[in-house]
């Protein structure tokens, strides 16, 4: 407790000389952020006294204690994964006590829309799970490799990359993780570095669709922008980085695929023991419920694909205006349907409810709206958006800051509580005519794949650590910087040369 409240003391002080520090001049930009926060807080708009207000000692108070909660947050969940639900809802209480924001706006603040997307999503995924269906695709991995390391290594990335992409990097990372392991019992080898390798690809393929990571749903929803953008920007980029992190990485940890080809030409008998023992005692007694699951997963990821031109068909059909968005949030729960008519009991789904949404999540983000709206309420993010425009007011020299500066953050940082932190500040740089919505998927590249760099970048990093040690695997620092260093650093290289590129040709 002693060292929790020196925490918060450290961050108040700190915060209110950031504030007290930075200072939203009378000149264009200054202007155009000052009158956008009046408008968002309902004062009336009027220059002067948007920029007394937002630079006025009253305000710079509440702007420390906002900024410092935020970051206590942030500090508790580095501290300490557990305490992150814990540190957020007293935050929110704090500021609430404190009159810094009221109830009503805190509720207002929240995407209902992601969050009941989020809870479809995890429930969905519970159900293919339930149905056997990553299991199967893990089988499938170790039977077409035959005995290839480059093959297997190749087909671990491009499961981890799919997974992530379709049903998100926390799914995807606990079942790769399993196969990771299962491998280790077959092979008797040491699988830190596959699992470091499955991490860094489920991590990439989590920014190939908005539905593969929270940062992606939350910029999604945040943002307005349609799935076709990311289809678009996101997709492509990912599939490069996907490859270029499988080249680097076979060349960076060559002499343990070195190792790994001996040990798999010595034990290849026990690798198709273990694939026939699968399909004589499991797959032939599950084998149409795991091909329904993999129907509807290969259906479920179709249908977010095209979620704009079917809203586009479905408004014409129905003759009402159907809002992409809103239809997004409830296609999980269509597949939730089906699975409930074809091959989950009634009685099965509270089930699945309870035990495959990971509910502690779903409260943090809802906290982390209300925090981040808490920062855009009280002028934090004008003022700090109006210090990084002091840096450069170029598009590009813009997009590199942000791409940058959020990959730092998540390397060390929670990547989501970073994002909910610099979207405002994106949000009203493309709403003063400063850049392109670009800068969103800047923020993504930034947050997803500087999350690669440290075991602590993301939670799927997280996720893989606490399964690796329950099976007494232990990952290093030193090894995984020695890989991440290289890949992730490259990775965020080409976003930001992506970004740039696509920028310039809007």
């Amino acid at each position: 407790m002693v060292k929790i409240v020196i925490v918060l003391a450290t961050l108040l002080a700190a915060s209110l000389l950031v504030m007290k520090f930075i200072v939203v001049k009378n000149d264009v930009i200054g202007l155009t952020l000052a009158k956008l926060w009046c408008s968002e807080v309902g004062i009336e708009v009027n220059t002067s006294t948007c920029i007394s207000t937002i630079n006025s000692q009253h305000y710079v108070i509440v702007q420390s204690l906002s900024l410092a909660i935020f970051l206590f947050v942030i500090a508790m969940t580095v501290m300490k994964t557990e305490w992150r639900v814990a540190a957020a809802i007293l935050g929110v209480a704090i500021l609430i006590l404190t009159g810094v924001s009221n109830s009503k706006g805190f509720i207002e603040a929240v995407s209902w829309n992601l969050i009941l997307f989020l809870i479809g999503s995890m429930v969905f995924a519970g159900i293919l799970r339930e149905l056997g269906v990553f299991r199967f695709l893990a089988i499938q991995i170790l039977r077409v490799s035959k005995g290839s390391v480059y093959l297997l290594l190749f087909l671990i990335s491009m499961l981890a990359f799919s997974l992530s992409a379709i049903v998100g990097e926390v799914t995807s990372i606990v079942y790769i993780t399993m196969l990771v392991l299962e491998l280790k019992k077959i092979l008797r080898v040491d699988i830190e570095p596959l699992i470091i390798l499955s991490v860094l690809t489920t991590n990439t393929g989590s920014s190939a669709l908005p539905i593969g990571n929270p940062i992606g749903v939350y910029i999604l929803f945040q943002s307005r922008l349609s799935v076709s953008q990311f289809i678009r920007y996101a997709l492509p980029l990912a599939v490069i980085n996907l490859l270029v992190l499988y080249i680097l990485y076979i060349v960076v940890s060559r002499k343990y695929v070195d190792m790994l080809k001996e040990v798999v030409k010595k034990y290849i008998n026990r690798v198709e023991a273990f694939i026939t023992s699968f399909y004589t005692k499991i797959y032939n007694a599950r084998a149409t419920k795991i091909k329904i699951g993999v129907v509807l997963l290969i259906l479920f990821a179709l249908t977010v694909a095209l979620n704009d031109p079917i809203v586009h068909i479905l408004s014409r059909i129905l003759g009402i205006d159907i809002d992409p968005h809103s239809f997004l949030t409830f296609i999980p729960y269509i597949y939730i349907v089906f699975s409930m008519f074809i091959a989950v009991p009634l009685e099965e789904i509270s089930i699945l409810v309870s035990r495959a949404v990971e509910w502690s999540s779903i409260v943090f983000f809802i906290m982390l709206f209300m925090l981040g709206y808490s920062l855009l309420h009280t002028g934090v993010m004008p003022k700090l958006a109006y210090a990084l425009s002091t840096i450069s007011t170029s598009p590009l020299a813009l997009l590199t800051l942000m791409v940058i500066s959020s990959a730092t953050l998540s390397s060390v940082l929670d990547n989501l509580s970073v994002i909910v932190a610099f979207t405002p500040i994106a949000m009203l740089f493309v709403n003063a005519g400063l850049i392109s919505s670009i800068i969103f998927f800047a923020l993504l590249f930034g947050g997803v794949f500087g999350g690669n760099y440290t075991p602590i970048g993301s939670t799927a990093n997280i996720v893989a650590l606490s399964m690796a040690e329950k099976e007494k695997v232990k990952l290093s620092w030193r090894r995984w910087l020695s890989t991440a260093l290289i890949t992730t650093t490259t990775q965020i290289a080409i976003a930001v040369l992506w970004v740039i590129f696509n920028q310039i040709m809007l």
